[in-house]
């Protein structure tokens, strides 16, 4: 049975932090948009959802101090990301189990579309096209993969 809960999680102070885009500042010149991020309402803390440390993380060594001002947005380099932000901007009635089960629904959706190009990419013998959809399939299927019993 799928038992982590995406939108959701405890707080190392006991507060119940959600699931939330956010902006965030980088050096004072650059702003990343929509990352998916954990906020306490109680201490205020955040932190980014644990599935896309690691390109945040790339993204941030690969930013270049030199350029004035940046602005990039997460989802072009995360499809977890741009699932999310897409699951977030749709009205959806009920609670959070329901936006969980629409944000499951667009994950498995995104995932086929991407198989889908993959064999296309596969067909034409393009290594670097089949390169990419591998690796936005990878930021899709770890998440789905971990929790596959849901």
């Amino acid at each position: 049975m799928y038992t982590d809960n995406l939108m959701e999680k405890l707080c190392s102070c006991g507060g119940l932090m959600t699931l939330h885009m956010h902006s965030l500042i980088f050096n004072t010149k650059v702003k990343i948009t929509h990352v998916p991020v954990y906020t306490c309402p109680v201490c205020t803390s955040y932190e980014p959802l644990s599935f896309i440390k690691a390109d945040l993380g790339k993204l941030v060594k690969e930013l270049n101090a030199d350029e004035p001002r940046q602005d990039f947005s997460f989802t072009e380099r995360n499809e977890l990301a741009s699932v999310l932000k897409e699951s977030l901007s749709e009205l959806i009635v009920g609670g959070f189990q329901e936006l969980e089960l629409a944000i499951r629904a667009i994950i498995q959706a995104r995932v086929d579309m991407l198989l889908d190009l993959y064999r296309l990419a596969e067909e034409l013998t393009d290594q670097n096209w089949m390169e990419e959809t591998s690796r936005r399939l990878s930021q899709l299927t770890f998440q789905t993969t971990k929790n596959a019993n849901y």
